[in-house]
């Protein structure tokens, strides 16, 4: 670690040692990481991965758990990769820009098909990794390429599935920025879009602190399955599954074990009643007691 610290500093790069991971999550549970990593460009990614060290990537944090261990490696802070540029339909956004500021820049362009993302806490690059999306449309719809700290992917080359891709799967690979390909579309258009997805989500989803959907809907939906296995409102330690939407853990504590706990008897009560295995769309970084 001490090599890498030296080569960091020759570099100019900034880091910060033993940071608190709390901050950082949409939870707001976490130990802290032995060294927390801020590149401000593309060749600053590159080299800040360029290691044998375990490393990890982090955007807005809204689809994490840190373990109450913290997290004995690298985190990769994108924060400050937040630049973007327009060659008329296309967006080339840094993987730290968040989806909002994507979303509105494109919306004042006049180019559409992201209204669906309103109210993503999200990154770019936390969102295309994930294949962020919701009311049945996903992010990878609107993908033309990506360039990672290792090379450039195609569409296709990212290999998108519901809530995957090469990126979520191959830890190593880090999106560094992605090229979105939109369509010309009237600003009162886009506006009535918006406001439609907004209300849809804020008539389904509950406020407090949470990482968003904790489970997939992979052949069923989640928060219906949960709500039959009778655990609304069910609490261990400070977090609860949302009265509102099943599929939703509210964390009201100071402990990421608590939420771990909850989504462990989740996945035992829902196989039990149901034989249903659920399978969790958010990650956890850091170990954790089984």
């Amino acid at each position: 670690m001490n090599e890498y610290i030296a080569m960091l500093n020759s570099y100019g790069i900034e880091y910060k040692i033993n940071e608190c991971l709390k901050k950082y999550s949409t939870y707001k549970t976490g130990g802290d990481t032995k060294i927390m990593v801020f590149p401000k460009n593309h060749n600053e990614l590159k080299i800040a991965t360029a290691t044998n060290l375990e490393y990890v990537a982090i955007g807005n944090g809204s689809n994490i758990l840190f373990s109450d261990y913290g997290y004995d490696g690298i985190v990769i802070n994108t924060k400050n990769m937040v630049k973007m540029r327009f060659t008329g339909s296309l967006i080339v956004a840094e993987c730290g820009l968040p989806l909002s500021k994507l979303r509105e820049s494109a919306e004042l362009n006049c180019l559409g098909g992201l209204e669906f993302t309103e109210g993503i806490p999200a990154t770019v690059g936390g969102a295309v990794c994930m294949n962020a999306g919701c009311f049945s449309k996903s992010i990878s719809e609107y993908i033309a390429y990506v360039i990672t700290n290792n090379g450039i992917f195609n569409n296709e080359q990212c290999e998108f599935g519901y809530r995957t891709s090469i990126f979520d799967k191959n830890k190593g690979e880090i999106i560094s920025s992605v090229a979105f390909m939109l369509k010309p579309s009237e600003l009162d258009v886009i506006e009535s879009k918006k406001e439609r997805f907004k209300k849809l989500r804020k008539s389904s989803q509950p406020l407090g602190k949470s990482c968003g959907s904790v489970f997939l809907n992979d052949g069923y939906f989640a928060g219906k399955v949960i709500d039959q296995a009778g655990l609304k409102g069910y609490t261990i330690g400070g977090a609860t599954v949302s009265e509102k939407h099943a599929n939703f853990i509210i964390n009201n504590g100071q402990k990421s074990s608590d939420v771990y706990k909850l989504i462990k008897l989740i996945k035992d009560r829902v196989y039990n009643t149901q034989k249903i295995k659920l399978k969790e769309e958010l990650r956890f970084i850091g170990k954790f007691d089984d």
